[in-house]
């Protein structure tokens, strides 16, 4: 089973390559294909970047609540 840094590490990779490949398709938008493709990469990008915030969010405060419950000992 995967730990919450190896999903995080993979969703931050997630957003990088589709930042990457937006940039390599940016190149050819007078191909109307390369500009729909360009949106729906865009598209899910975002959503991979929200995906990783998200977690990374829910990761802070299971430490922290982590954290209260060692002081609460």
């Amino acid at each position: 089973m995967s730990s919450l840094k190896d999903i995080h590490a993979l969703l931050d990779a997630a957003v990088q390559a589709g930042n990457a490949a937006a940039d390599a398709i940016s190149d050819h938008a007078a191909d109307p294909f390369a500009v729909m493709l360009l949106q729906r990469i865009r598209l899910a990008t975002a959503e991979y970047r929200k995906s990783r915030d998200e977690l990374k969010v829910a990761m802070i405060a299971l430490h922290n609540k982590s954290q209260l419950a060692d002081l609460k000992k």
